[in-house]
């Protein structure tokens, strides 16, 4: 092999290298968004449940039985 095409070899190697990083880097990156997606929406419906008044049970709402 020339030493051209070493160093086009070496050139496309290291490219080939970053690309591959970048990739991982954002593969990780998605996973984190997802994770905290996943943990908002489950603290907005946390957060709904906290604010909603609280229904009486159906016990309370019962009449007494007449004698």
């Amino acid at each position: 092999m020339s030493s051209i095409q070493q160093r086009l070899s070496t050139a496309s190697d290291t490219r080939l290298a970053v690309v591959i990083n970048a990739a991982v880097n954002l593969n990780v990156q998605l996973c984190e968004l997802n994770r905290l997606r996943d943990q908002f929406r489950k603290a907005q419906l946390s957060a709904r449940k906290s604010l909603q008044p609280k229904l009486p049970s159906a016990r309370s709402e019962r009449t007494p039985p007449v004698k």
